[in-house]
């Protein structure tokens, strides 16, 4: 018998425990920097300040996690760039995991394991003419630092720590109209990273972009916006109201809320003119104003008309001359999803059936066509609201005329409803035909979750910030302040620098409760939420009446009409809110400035806001109680509420705040 032999060739793998060589880094400026962590006893060991500036700690680790902490010119502080903390004898610790890692793949080897830089905004991110953000991205523990090589005028650079990653991030001006750059990446030895790998230069012509340039409006960045939802502001012209229009005292009700006309009109805001500016207004985001049969006016019947009941174009041009003049910018919500039943074309699909010219206008799903979503498709469901086909290039087209003549009348933007119920390519083709008709028009998304994915084409130039409403809330709620920062930071070190200023930081809109409800009407809670939505980067969008301490639930009782009566009216809100505005107005550190964590444990946090030579610092507890710390401001500065001079913050009472300028 032959016997067979059959050569088997196994190939296994072998798991062998290294140790891994790992970085710990801070990157901001400062005179001297110690690492305090769980692999040495938690005794402070000193980090090494390379000629580019950035703060280093190499050690060989095991796999596994490790504590860690830093103390900055004589302070113990956390890594604001790692979101992983947890409490270790009663303080705050950053959690560093190590895993395992190929052998080729450490710090100081001389080899990059993987290069993370392609034509994506992410990693090339012009700005205009002249500006653009340059990234880099390795896997943590694999580079000691990365350097620009450019023909530049001025590279600022940036360091961030995602979960796996580094991404090196350098902000460029250049008077050159092709930018030549490399990046200079030092790994035990100096590494070379150009075109196509080689040590070529990049090179990006500012005249024929590869990406296209992304820059929000200027006017926009650090705006204070006011929404008015325009049925419960203000009666300014009692024979425009609709029969049966019910007082504007209430007694209110869910159907009366929901169903019913209280009088507000366009006349109304022009005559709050003067609140306007007492209050600091900056710009005014108005709910549908176009022909509709509901308060709301979400279920539109025409969108070339303004509503009988708050007023016509008329007025509506005297709206624009008067706000315009007091510098109040005017935004328009775009409710471009879904039109009402009273609709012409709906109403053709009505009247005429299989014969209609109208009827891939929307989703029919059956006839006869009935008011049902059994007939057609309607927005969540509803039949009062049946969606709209975006992809007929024949509705495309009238929401452009749509667009064209209301910015003919010279508004300076659009909201846009329910944004992720339509393809962001949708979005991004409507961008640029707004901008093509006015390059200042502001363009703003309704999205609740991280819009990243949105600023790629971009489809937007801002977001309503729903992820900044719910960390504010959370924190001055009594939640931890590393909480607030994680949450926050995960947008801010993600989306675009240039959208960062424009974000709407609301609190509350008419979507929601009234945030002073959301407090359980607790003021001194709501005031520490407002001075982090009046100092916070980005742009406070107040919803009208939670400035004079407004309650009510979510919709429908988040609409009760505004309280004329300034008995009612919480003057301890306002009287911050304006304060605040007319800081936030004059100051270049809170309307444009960098944002910079200084301190996050437990219930305090203080955070920086710097332009130029100017710098603000903002500091609050969320507890209950009293808080004993012992923070140097290394300067003087004065409370704008107190006038009380502070060089260190030795204690901060509960829920309580500063808010500190410089002598």
């Amino acid at each position: 018998m032959k016997q067979l032999v059959f050569l088997i060739t196994i190939i296994f793998s072998v798991v062998v425990s290294f140790s891994v060589n790992t970085s710990f880094l801070y990157s901001k400026e400062a005179t001297s920097v110690y690492l305090v962590a769980s692999f040495n006893d938690f005794e402070p060991v000193p980090m090494e300040k390379s000629f580019t500036g950035l703060w280093r700690y190499n050690v060989n680790l095991e796999p596994g996690e490790y504590l860690y902490k830093f103390i900055v010119d004589g302070k113990r502080t956390i890594d604001f760039q790692n979101d992983k903390i947890t409490a270790y004898s009663g303080e705050i610790f950053n959690v560093r995991t190590v895993q395992e890692a190929y052998v080729f793949s450490k710090v100081g080897d001389g080899k990059v394991k993987n290069f993370y830089f392609d034509n994506q905004r992410r990693y090339i991110n012009p700005v205009q003419k002249g500006e653009i953000y340059l990234s880099i991205e390795f896997e943590k523990n694999d580079v000691e630092d990365v350097e620009l090589q450019a023909n530049a005028s001025s590279v600022q650079k940036s360091v961030i720590e995602f979960n796996n990653t580094i991404l090196y991030r350098f902000h460029i001006f250049t008077e050159s109209e092709v930018l030549k750059y490399r990046f200079l990446i030092y790994d035990g030895e100096e590494i070379i990273y150009g075109f196509n790998r080689s040590e070529e230069f990049f090179e990006f012509d500012f005249n024929h972009p590869i990406i296209s340039y992304f820059d929000i409006p200027e006017w926009s960045k650090g705006r204070i916006y006011y929404q008015i939802f325009p049925d419960r502001f203000r009666n300014g012209d009692s024979s425009n109201d609709p029969k049966g229009t019910y007082s504007w005292n209430g007694p209110h009700n869910r159907n009366s809320l929901s169903f019913g006309f209280y009088g507000g009109d366009l006349q109304g805001v022009i005559d709050s003119i003067d609140y306007f500016k007492y209050l600091g207004v900056e710009a005014i985001y108005f709910n549908p104003i176009f022909e509709a049969e509901t308060p709301h006016k979400y279920d539109t019947t025409d969108y070339l008309r303004i509503d009988d009941s708050f007023g016509n174009d008329e007025v509506f041009s005297n709206i624009l001359k008067v706000l315009h003049e007091s510098d109040i910018k005017v935004i328009l919500d775009g409710v471009f999803n879904h039109t009402g039943t009273e609709f012409f074309a709906m109403k053709e699909n009505f009247l005429k059936q299989e014969k209609s010219d109208y009827l891939d206008w929307y989703y029919i799903k059956s006839f006869p066509i009935k008011k049902s979503t059994e007939s057609y498709e309607g927005w969540h469901g509803y039949a009062d609201l049946p969606q709209l086909n975006n992809e007929n290039p024949e509705v495309r087209a009238y929401i452009n005329q749509v667009i064209g003549k209301w910015m003919s009348f010279g508004i300076d933007g659009w909201r846009m409803d329910a944004v992720d119920q339509l393809p962001e390519a949708y979005w991004s083709a409507l961008y640029e035909n707004i901008k093509n008709i006015d390059q200042e028009a502001l363009v703003v998304g309704e999205f609740w979750r991280d819009a990243t994915s949105y600023f790629e084409d971009p489809s937007f130039d801002s977001v309503m910030n729903y992820i900044f409403r719910d960390a504010a809330i959370a924190y001055a709620k009594g939640g931890k302040s590393i909480n607030f920062v994680n949450t926050t930071n995960a947008y801010i070190h993600k989306y675009p620098p240039q959208v960062l200023h424009g974000l709407w930081n609301l609190l509350g809109s008419h979507d929601t409760e009234r945030i002073l409800t959301a407090f359980g009407e607790d003021t001194e809670r709501m005031k520490l939420a407002v001075v982090l939505q009046m100092t916070f980067i980005g742009s406070p969008l107040i919803y009208y009446g939670d400035e004079i301490g407004m309650t009510g639930t979510t919709d429908p009782f988040c609409r009760v009409p505004f309280y004329w009566d300034d008995n009612k009216w919480n003057m301890e809100i306002l009287e911050l809110y304006s304060q605040l505005a007319e800081l936030r107005k004059k100051s270049n550190a809170l309307r444009k400035g960098d944002y910079t964590v200084l301190y996050a444990d437990e219930s305090v946090l203080i955070y920086e806001r710097r332009y130029q030579s100017e710098n603000i610092i903002i500091a609050l507890n969320s507890k209950d109680s009293q808080i004993e710390i012992e923070y140097d401001l290394y300067g003087n500065y004065i409370d704008i509420f107190t006038g009380k001079s502070f060089d260190t913050i030795e204690k901060m009472p509960g829920k309580s705040f500063l808010v500190l300028v410089s002598e």
